[in-house]
């Protein structure tokens, strides 16, 4: 599910900013095989890492992680598109905001491109404000 994530997001920043990612940090299965242990090793109080499933069929994915004493950063979160509008993105935000605040967090940070139109709903209901 990472492959695919990453794909898509290198697909968008070709088709969205004219950018080749493949030549900046190299094919995104060699990518993903490089930073795939931080996700699949996450375990608490240091974060953790959900795959969602429906139907026995792998949906989406979705990780929490500390980043200090207070703080989270919400990581990877993806729901695969054959899922998507059963509100599943929404479940999964309010799960890692949920166990974020488990581990002690009292204010989360995340990241997004511009072109996640429909993370960017997700996150702005779940209370996410742009900075710069």
């Amino acid at each position: 599910m990472n492959i695919e994530y990453q794909t898509w997001i290198s697909d968008q920043f070709k088709e969205q900013y004219q950018i080749d990612t493949v030549s900046l940090v190299g094919p995104v299965q060699e990518y993903v095989m490089n930073h795939l242990e931080p996700f699949i090793s996450m375990k608490p109080p240091g974060g953790v890492l959900y795959i969602l499933k429906v139907d026995d069929k792998i949906a989406g994915m979705g990780a929490i992680k500390k980043l200090g004493e207070s703080v989270g950063e919400v990581k990877r979160m993806w729901v695969r598109p054959e899922f998507r509008g059963r509100g599943l993105g929404k479940e999964m935000m309010r799960r890692l905001l949920d166990t974020g605040a488990e581990l002690g967090c009292s204010s989360f940070l995340l990241d997004s491109a511009k072109f996640m139109h429909a993370a960017h709903h997700i996150y702005r209901s779940a209370g996410f404000r742009e900075r710069g």
